[in-house]
C-alpha cells in the first residue's frame, strides 16, 4: 500500500529553521542595544570617582562603591544642589501620586461617559478630543505657561497662599485630563455587554451606581495601563517642571540629575547612582504590573 504519511518538505523546514534562526538573531541583537546602557549606568554607578571619570570599564576594578547610593539620597559626600537629592525624590512621590490619582478619576469618569451615556454632540467632542493626540507636546509648553501664569496672577490677587507658580497645582493640575487614558478606557468601556447595564438598571442602579459597582471593578487591567503610563510620564518629567518652579521646593528627580556637575565636569559615579535610584521605582512598577499592563492593551481593542 502507498505511504499516506504527510510529512513537512525538507526545503521548507528547512527555511522555517532559518527563518527562526535569523529572527533570534535580531531580537537578540536590539536587546543588547537596549541592555547596554543600563549596564553602564549600574557599573559606573559602583566605581570610584577616578575609575568613573578616567576610564571605559563597565565592571568595577578598584573596587565596588556601594557608598555612592547613600552619599546620594543623604548627601554625605555629595557637592552643592545635589546634597537635597532626597529632597527631590520626595517633591517626585508626591507629585506622581497626585498626579495619577488626579488623572485616574477623570480619565475613568469621562471615559464612562464618552462610552455609556448619550449627551449632545458627543461624538463630535470625542474627536475634538482625539485630534489633541496629533499636535506634540513640546508646541502646547508655551499656551501652558501662559494659561498658568494667568491663572497664578489670579490666584495670588485673590491671597498670596494661593499660589500655582513654584507650586504642586502648576506641576499637577494642567495634567490631569490626558487624551490617551481616556480614549484606551472608552474604548474598554465600550465592550462591556448592554445586559449588565439592563440587569443593573432593574436593580435600580444608575450610572454612577454601574459605574462604581460593575465598570470598575472589571476594569482593572486597563485602569492599571493608564497608572503605568501616567506615573512614567509624571516620573520623568523636566522640561514643564524647569519652566514653572524657581526654586528646589517642587521641583522632582530629573531636574536633581542635571546638578551633579562640578567645576565644568561631572561626578559621573553618582551621577550613575542617582540614575538608577531614579530608574528603579519605574522597573519595579513595571515589573509588578506588566501582565495587567498586557491584558489592558490587548483588551481594550481600538474599535471605534
Amino acid at each position: 500500500m502507498a505511504d499516506l504519511t504527510l510529512s513537512t518538505p525538507v526545503g521548507r523546514k528547512k527555511s522555517i529553521n532559518t527563518f527562526r534562526i535569523l529572527v533570534y538573531v535580531v531580537l537578540s541583537f536590539a536587546a543588547l542595544i537596549y541592555i547596554l546602557p543600563f549596564a553602564y549606568m549600574l557599573g559606573k554607578s559602583l566605581q570610584t570617582p577616578f575609575e568613573a571619570n578616567s576610564t571605559t570599564n563597565i565592571i568595577p576594578t578598584l573596587g565596588i562603591r556601594l557608598e555612592n547610593y547613600p552619599d546620594v539620597l543623604f548627601g554625605s559626600m555629595a557637592i552643592g544642589e545635589s546634597r537635597q537629592f532626597g529632597l527631590f525624590l520626595w517633591n517626585t512621590v508626591r507629585i506622581v501620586f497626585l498626579s495619577v490619582v488626579g488623572q485616574t478619576v477623570i480619565s475613568v469618569l469621562a471615559a464612562y461617559a464618552f462610552a455609556r451615556m448619550r449627551f449632545p454632540g458627543r461624538d463630535i467632542l470625542f474627536g475634538m478630543l482625539l485630534m489633541t493626540l496629533f499636535v506634540p507636546s513640546i508646541i502646547l509648553l508655551v499656551p501652558n505657561l501662559i494659561v498658568v501664569t494667568r491663572v497664578h496672577q489670579f490666584f495670588t490677587s485673590i491671597h498670596p497662599s494661593l499660589t500655582w507658580m513654584n507650586n504642586w497645582p502648576s506641576l499637577v493640575i494642567p495634567f490631569l485630563s490626558n487624551t490617551f487614558s481616556i480614549f484606551l478606557l472608552r474604548q474598554f468601556f465600550k465592550q462591556i455587554p448592554n445586559e449588565l447595564w439592563e440587569a443593573a438598571r432593574v436593580d435600580g442602579a444608575g450610572h454612577w451606581r454601574f459605574l462604581t459597582s460593575v465598570v470598575v471593578p472589571i476594569s482593572w487591567a486597563p485602569i492599571a495601563t493608564t497608572v503605568l503610563f501616567c506615573f512614567v510620564s509624571t516620573w520623568s518629567a523636566l522640561e514643564w517642571p524647569l519652566l514653572v518652579t524657581s526654586d528646589n521646593t517642587w521641583r522632582p528627580i530629573a531636574v536633581a540629575l542635571s546638578f551633579f556637575r562640578e567645576d565644568g565636569g561631572t561626578r559621573l559615579h553618582l551621577l550613575m547612582a542617582a540614575s538608577v535610584v531614579a530608574l528603579l521605582p519605574v522597573m519595579v512598577l513595571y515589573f509588578f504590573t506588566q501582565k495587567l499592563f498586557t491584558q489592558g492593551i490587548t483588551t481594550s481593542g481600538l474599535k471605534g
